[in-house]
């Protein structure tokens, strides 16, 4: 209630925050760390490899490697959105490094999604992250 008494001319006269870098939308690369490098193993194992061949060993999974790794800003950090892109395959399986690159998402604390590989086709992901990593969205 105390709100309604404040003139309306007095909360107009308090600044906004600057949102400059900071906009929704907006593409941002990032550093990988191998910690990520490894979940995006993982999710390329637990999500896709290791389903189709349960006997092969974990161990095996070679990559991802030549990662590009990015995030499109959200209206919130709740709401950013991550994305990696890069080659991934499995040691004696030639066949498993056919089609790439690989694309992998996650939201802000959620756990990576493998999205699948591209047959070179970089479609599926943001154009303004492809700009940044100057990458075209189909070869």
């Amino acid at each position: 209630m105390l709100a309604a008494l404040v003139p309306a001319q007095t909360a107009l006269a308090v600044p906004l925050p600057s949102v400059e870098g900071k906009a929704p939308g907006r593409a941002v690369n990032l550093k990988l760390t191998e910690k990520i490098r490894h979940k995006l193993a993982d999710a390329f194992w637990n999500q896709y490899y290791g389903k189709a061949h349960p006997d092969a060993p974990r161990n095996r999974v070679d990559g991802p490697k030549g990662v590009y790794y990015g995030k499109i800003k959200g209206t919130t950090a709740a709401k950013d959105v991550y994305w990696a892109v890069g080659s991934i395959g499995i040691k004696g399986d030639p066949i498993s490094y056919q089609d790439g690159p690989h694309v992998w998402r996650k939201r802000y604390h959620g756990a990576w999604a493998y999205l699948g590989d591209t047959g070179g086709c970089l479609a599926k992901v943001p154009a303004t992250l492809l700009k940044i990593w100057h990458l075209p969205p189909c070869d």
